[in-house]
């Protein structure tokens, strides 16, 4: 009877035992894995603080851009009868703005592939929130800007019909073609917020 207590005290001592060393490398498992999440975390928001600094400064360069270009181009629909001559300049212009908008968004692709999880680091969810913003409003203000230019131009090609047909005028105008925006056409909600930041040139 005896025998039969001590071969059960080494069973349960035994299971204890292995008990103890399965949770023992369940938690070190678990610890290991949250030490490394924290320190991949760490990582990555680094790594977003580096790519925003990039982002952000092509961001300001293309507000310079633009701002130097709506001067121009407001002077160049000031005259319909001097449009044609400054059409190719202008045109180039928008498609250094187009090109400009695209670094941007191939800049902050690091960003649209994390920003997509939320942070301990405050830094880090306040650089992706700004850069949902800033490239929401970059892409929505070129559209606009787009389709702006474009109703200018329908504008002066319907002008030029009236002056082609007028027989006092002593020069012939030909049609400009509008812009043909292939990759930004549409207003974007990077954020999900329900609103076109950029749509209306806020």
């Amino acid at each position: 009877m005896r025998q039969q207590y001590v071969k059960l005290f080494s069973f349960l001592l035994g299971l204890t035992f292995i008990f103890s060393g399965v949770i023992y490398t369940f938690v070190s498992t678990y610890k290991n894995e949250r030490e490394e999440k924290k320190k991949e975390e760490v990582i990555i928001a680094d790594e977003i603080g580096n790519v925003y600094k990039t982002f952000y400064k092509k961001t300001d360069e293309l507000s310079t851009f633009r701002k130097d270009l709506i001067k121009d181009f407001d002077e160049y629909v000031s005259y319909y009868s001097e449009m044609e001559e400054g059409y190719d300049d202008i045109v180039d212009n928008f498609k250094e703005y187009e090109e400009q908008v695209k670094e941007i968004e191939d800049a902050s692709s690091y960003l649209k592939d994390k920003c997509t999880s939320k942070y301990s680091s405050s830094d880090a969810n306040e650089k992706c929130n700004y850069y949902y913003i800033y490239l929401e409003k970059a892409i929505n203000m070129f559209v606009e800007d787009i389709k702006f230019f474009n109703n200018k131009i329908d504008e002066y090609n319907k002008w030029i019909e009236q002056e082609n047909e007028n027989e006092i005028s002593e020069k012939t105008y030909k049609k400009l073609e509008k812009y043909d925006n292939k990759k930004y056409i549409d207003y974007v909600d990077l954020n999900k917020d329900g609103t076109y930041l950029g749509m209306n040139n806020d």
